[in-house]
């Protein structure tokens, strides 16, 4: 029942006026009856009016105080809430902390057993779990196995380090677990009814633990689980976000601790395999070198061979070919008209004198043929020697290319009138000059010339002089055998041919093609080979054009009338082809 209480200022007043009005009545005054009249019809209305007034005022001082009940009961309601709150934001931020914790320590490491190591340690150290587990997938087995725990006895980690659980275990709750596709919570697994499961419960001491699978990529790696015997808190539904969040982070680190772990493996393997090439390319560059070396060797003593041989034969080949001109001439003008001379008709009666005179004539031609033939060889060999040797000398000398083309084409007139191959020019009547040595340059066309008659049976050969930019190109084509593409680096080498060497094709030394390419080559030129099988050769070579400009009729002239006459070696050499 509530307690009424009048407000002192409206118990004053009542008291003030019953005093006044029991004076009045004690004086009789005069109209007093008529006062006490009013006095005695509004009492009982006052006394109405301030009961009324007085349980108003209870009402809403009830009011009032149900009120402060009600907003006392929410603060302590909220306090309660709040503290709540605190709690569990705190919980929260220890977890995330934790987390964030474990997140850098696996990310320091790639190596798995020191990774599974912090894994574990963290586990148990910095989130609400007593013991942990964890177990590998291996792939090609298809077991659980590779396990390691933390937290318990060492005869625990023991055990769990000897598991070796096949996947297709399916009532076991670590393969189911590591099947799952998220946490689970395990209750009373030391009474479970597969022995297996009660049996490995009992060893390592536990009856409920929460577990989840190590997922990376899809593809399960693993299994975490944890308890709390040791402290007794009990594990709740709520705590697999967190351990799942765990595994996740756990799943990708042993991932990559694995694929870096193959890729060493590979590194190794490669840095192996890279070491024994190495080593094989180091001894076959040895060989190489050696190889090259014995080839220099052999090469440098061929060509001082060579150059001697060519030396000591030239003296005496040179005095052959001399003594035979010589006794071809003197046979010619005193033997032959003597015994043509004698009685009975001379030679001309005698059938047998007849034959022998001309067998001597042919024999010395043939003789003198063969000797200059010889010779130009032997001049080839030294040409060649002095070119590779660097001794050779060229003259730098304003030379005009259509009067080389035309001198290089009188040489060997008459290779073509013994062959009946038709000559074609097909050359300007000036062209701008070159420098160079006018004879070397004659000596490079008329092997070119001689190597297309040699080679063309039949038909005719094109000898071409043109301006190409700051270039003239002189080019000899002939209608011949061709060259097969096999055979056209050959050609440019010393002592080679192309083609089948047992064949009856023409002869020489092979050397005509290399001392020319040589040659054009110090003139800051280049030769070149254009050929197919059955249709012919074109063999060109390009110059550069001596101040860039056209020279007039007058200055070739002058610049052809200024060069040196051959020596008599030179001569020789170019009267024949290499």
């Amino acid at each position: 029942m509530t307690r009424f209480r009048i407000p002192r200022i409206d118990l004053l007043a009542g008291v003030g006026a019953s005093i006044v009005v029991l004076a009045v009545i004690l004086a009789r005054p005069p109209g007093w009856d008529a006062l006490a009249t009013v006095g005695a019809t509004l009492l009982p209305a006052g006394l109405v009016l301030s009961g009324a007034a007085a349980a108003r005022r209870a009402r809403e001082a009830d009011a009032q105080r149900v009120l402060v009940d009600e907003q006392r009961t929410a603060l302590e309601r909220e306090a309660a809430e709040t503290t709540l709150s605190r709690a569990e934001l705190q919980r929260r931020l220890a977890e995330l902390v934790a987390l964030n914790e474990l997140a850098a320590g696996l990310s320091s490491t790639l190596d798995l057993d020191e990774l599974l190591d912090r894994a574990l340690d963290a586990v148990v150290h910095r989130l609400p779990f007593d013991r942990a587990l964890v177990l590998l997938v291996d792939p090609v087995a298809g077991a659980l196995t590779d396990g390691r725990a933390i937290g318990g006895s060492a005869d625990v980690a023991a055990l769990v380090g000897q598991i070796h659980l096949s996947l297709a275990e399916t009532q076991s709750t670590l393969v189911r677990l590591a099947l799952a596709d998220g946490p689970m919570v395990f209750r009373d697994v030391d009474h479970d009814p597969y022995e297996p499961n009660r049996l490995f419960a009992r060893a390592v001491g536990v009856s409920s633990f929460v577990g989840t699978p190590l997922v990376t990529n899809g593809r399960t790696v693993g299994v975490l689980a944890v308890d709390n015997r040791l402290s007794g808190r009990e594990l709740e539904r709520s705590m697999g976000p967190l351990l799942f969040t765990v595994g996740s982070l756990l799943a990708a680190a042993i991932e990559n601790a694995r694929l870096y772990a193959e890729v060493e493996i590979q590194n190794r393997e490669l840095e192996a395999r890279v070491a024994t090439r190495t080593a094989q390319l180091a001894d076959a560059t040895e060989q190489a070198v050696a190889a090259r070396a014995a080839a220099e060797a052999a090469s440098a003593t061929k060509s001082t061979f060579l150059a001697s041989v060519s030396h000591e034969l030239r003296t005496p080949l040179t005095s052959v070919v001399g003594f035979t001109r010589l006794v071809r001439k003197r046979f010619e003008e005193i033997v032959t008209p003597a015994l043509a001379g004698l009685p009975g008709g001379g030679v001309a009666g005698d059938p047998k004198l007849e034959r022998a005179v001309r067998q001597i004539g042919d024999n010395l031609a043939i003789m003198a043929a063969e000797g200059e033939r010889l010779t130009a060889m032997i001049n080839d060999v030294l040409d060649l020697q002095k070119i590779e040797a660097g001794r050779m000398e060229f003259r730098h000398d304003p030379v005009d290319p259509v009067a080389v083309v035309d001198q290089a084409l009188a040489a060997t007139s008459a290779l073509f009138a013994t062959t009946g191959l038709a000559v074609v020019r097909d050359i300007p009547e000036t062209a701008p000059p070159v420098l160079g040595d006018h004879h070397r340059l004659i000596q490079v066309v008329i092997n070119l010339l001689s190597n297309a008659v040699k080679f063309t049976a039949a038909g005719s050969v094109t000898v071409r002089v043109r301006t190409a930019g700051e270039e003239i190109v002189v080019s000899v084509t002939d209608t011949g055998t061709g060259i097969a593409a096999a055979d056209q680096v050959r050609v440019f080498e010393a002592f080679a041919q192309a083609g089948d060497t047992l064949t009856d094709k023409p002869r020489g030394t092979g050397l005509g093609l290399p001392i020319s390419r040589e040659i054009v080559e110090e003139h800051g030129g280049r030769l070149w080979l254009e050929s197919e099988v059955g249709r012919g050769s074109t063999f060109a070579f390009a110059l550069p054009v001596a101040g860039g400009s056209v020279a007039s009729p007058g200055a070739l002239a002058a610049s052809v009338s200024v060069a040196s006459p051959a020596s008599a070696d030179e001569s020789a050499a170019l009267d024949t082809a290499g």
